[in-house]
């Protein structure tokens, strides 16, 4: 609804609007709350060898608070060298890397998500310990050792897909109320009357709510004051299908060609 208004302001506004149709925005969400997970990472080469791991706590944010990253071991003994003692400047420079490192991906990952692409947002990555050995300083070596090692740690929580669940208050003629079976469906109805009309609290899923939309906002005799907010995620139920929403695109002029080729085989009538 909140979509229908912003169009139809904007076509007052003389601006041509190609709306195709809308879809759910799901998120991933883990359900290991109250564990630690672990994630390792090592190479041996004939010039150097690299060792990484963390530990890791995995907390879940209210709605609408994003990423959060947190830090719990701040000290530079996390940084080792196994055969050769680099000078304490690089020592400090591969500690600023390393930990800066497992930041800038804790929070990637996190976008990235683990089981279709959707974002594992509002949730917050813990470092409980972290560690990092080599040989000698690369500084390749602390970027792809956090990368790794926060990635294989995060990929053993049990991450499922959840979909809104919406707050909606509204007021709507008691004629409609009772003609319609949407409202049997909602939790935590409550219903506050007078003489006409009723003033409406539920929750709803969105993949519930999301196909009477327009019809409410076409009844604006029978329905006012309504608002509609997030609430919180659930995991969706098992009849939903879903799809691989989002792609990384890293080689643009092949993802071109690749829309390209799609629309010249859908050009091509069967045989």
């Amino acid at each position: 609804m909140h979509l229908k208004k912003i169009a139809d302001f904007m076509k007052r506004q003389d601006i041509k609007l190609d709306i195709k149709d809308t879809c759910i925005l799901y998120r991933e969400c883990t359900a290991d709350l109250n564990i630690n997970l672990k994630g390792n990472h090592s190479r041996i080469t004939s010039l150097n060898d690299l060792f990484a791991g963390v530990e890791i706590h995995i907390d879940r944010l209210k709605a609408g608070m994003g990423y959060r990253y947190e830090n719990t071991q701040v000290n530079e003994d996390i940084i080792h060298y196994c055969c050769h003692k680099d000078d304490e400047e690089g020592k400090e420079l591969g500690y600023q890397l390393f930990v800066k490192s497992l930041d800038y991906f804790s929070k990637k990952l996190l976008a990235e998500g683990f089981v279709l692409g959707y974002p594992a947002v509002d949730s917050k990555i813990k470092i409980m310990k972290a560690s990092c050995s080599m040989c000698f300083y690369r500084d390749y070596y602390y970027i792809s050792g956090a990368h790794i090692s926060l990635k294989t740690a995060m990929q053993q929580a049990d991450w499922q897909i959840c979909e809104p669940l919406m707050q909606v208050h509204m007021t709507c003629n008691k004629l409609y109320f009772e003609e319609n079976s949407f409202f049997r469906g909602g939790e935590n109805l409550c219903i506050l009357g007078d003489e006409d009309d009723y003033k409406l609290s539920f929750k709803s899923r969105l993949s519930t709510i999301i196909d009477i939309l327009e019809e409410m906002y076409n009844h604006k005799k029978d329905i006012s004051d309504f608002h509609i907010e997030l609430d919180s995620y659930v995991p969706v139920e098992g009849v939903t299908q879903l799809k691989e929403k989002f792609k990384v695109i890293y080689n643009i002029a092949k993802w071109k060609d690749e829309l390209e080729e799609q629309e010249m085989n859908s050009a091509i009538p069967p045989v």
